[in-house]
């Protein structure tokens, strides 16, 4: 079955079309994985940690380099575009976009780069810091765009949430519609059961309660991922409330929970960032995809508050190198003997979190450089 993702921005309104295809990750016990011809330890299995990136300040930078890698094509003066996010612009100036507000000049009128807008003139150079003596990287902004201000996440990546059964339970539901249709259009008139303290002209989300999330590490249950549906709007509350549906983004069904609409904008306005401490965490689940990912599509991951994690944080994402047989080794003199070794894990993608809860959070694919999947793992950029 083929599925269909679109992705949209404030500064325009764009789509990002992602076949998503079925496919099953090969799987290894440890007792088969071998390294330079002899059984790997668990001490030898987790060797290439350091492959999934570190924090700032443990990673070992040579001499005469810097943490920032400018871009050699960087251009001295750019204007800002309608349709531009964050994220595209500071690709442009660096390798490594997530040291962006590093190179972002505070001493100028606008100090957010969320800020600037389409038609703002961007002037990068170099600059003496007073503290090392060295020429670093600096933008500063030239004032003359009109129009809203970029953001680097799309308001419609509030929808994907997760919450607990009871929740979910207690919500009010899609008792039916008028016509009694099994997939509903928008004008529709639908009928409500358990809304509660709800006023006429109210609008509320809909949603479609989905499956169970379950930490791929420690097996615990994170909560059920619920997808959105669209709006209603609220015209006659009773012990059968009515309700007209004013937006159908996903199918909407009888039993799929109405909630209030959170605006949570703030959040989106959060500057990208670093993780100062190592971050190791696996992909729960793909919003809204089965088994592959792609730029622009959104991520569960296992990792929260609790844990560190922060809205504007940049991660890595990283696929498990694979087994191979080396069949280059002395012959042993029997097939059976040949030896599995275990590639390095690769960097596939960097993500954006954008929202944050106790035990998971979202993040936003920015760059793949080849498909993300289910149980792959995050770490530092």
């Amino acid at each position: 079955m083929f599925r269909f993702a679109t992705i949209r921005f404030i500064a325009c309104v764009g789509s990002v079309a992602v076949i998503l295809a079925a496919c099953a990750p090969a799987k290894h016990n440890n007792d088969q994985l071998y390294i330079n011809g002899k059984k790997a330890t668990d001490g030898q299995i987790s060797q290439y940690d350091d492959y999934y990136g570190l924090p700032p300040a443990q990673r070992p930078i040579r001499a005469g380099k810097s943490r920032i890698e400018v871009n050699p094509r960087a251009p001295k003066t750019y204007t800002v575009q309608k349709g531009d996010t964050l994220w595209d612009i500071a690709q442009k100036y660096l390798n490594t976009p997530w040291h962006w507000p590093e190179i972002w000049d505070k001493n100028q009128q606008i100090q957010n780069p969320h800020l600037i807008r389409p038609g703002d003139i961007l002037h990068f150079g170099y600059v003496r810091d007073a503290r090392t003596d060295k020429l670093v990287p600096r933008i500063r902004v030239e004032t003359t765009g009109r129009g809203g201000p970029l953001t680097t996440i799309a308001p419609f990546l509030k929808w994907p949430r997760v919450m607990d059964e009871a929740t979910i339970r207690a919500a009010p539901y899609i008792l039916s519609s008028r016509d009694r249709q099994m997939l509903m259009t928008p004008s529709e008139t639908i009928y409500i059961k358990n809304l509660q303290q709800a006023r006429k002209g109210e609008r509320y989300a809909i949603y479609h309660p989905g499956h169970p999330l379950h930490d791929p590490e420690t097996g615990e249950l994170l909560g059920h991922q619920v997808t959105y549906g669209g709006y209603a709007r609220i015209d006659r509350v009773d012990t059968v409330t009515t309700g007209t549906l004013l937006e159908v983004e996903n199918a909407v069904r009888n039993g799929d929970r109405l909630f209030p609409v959170k605006d949570i904008q703030a959040n989106l306005r959060v500057p990208i960032q670093i993780p100062k401490h190592k971050v190791r965490a696996r992909i729960v689940d793909l919003y809204e995809a089965n088994f592959i990912s792609a730029n622009h599509m959104i991520l569960v991951l296992n990792k929260g508050k609790k844990d560190g994690i922060k809205a504007g944080y940049t991660l890595g994402v990283y696929k498990d190198g694979d087994i191979v047989k080396d069949k280059y080794e002395p012959y042993r003199g029997h097939a059976k003997g040949t030896p599995e070794v275990r590639l390095p894990p690769a960097k596939v993608a960097n993500a954006i979190v954008y929202n944050v809860m106790d035990n998971l959070s979202y993040a936003l694919i920015m760059d793949s450089q080849r498909e993300v999947k289910n149980g792959d793992k995050i770490g530092n950029p």
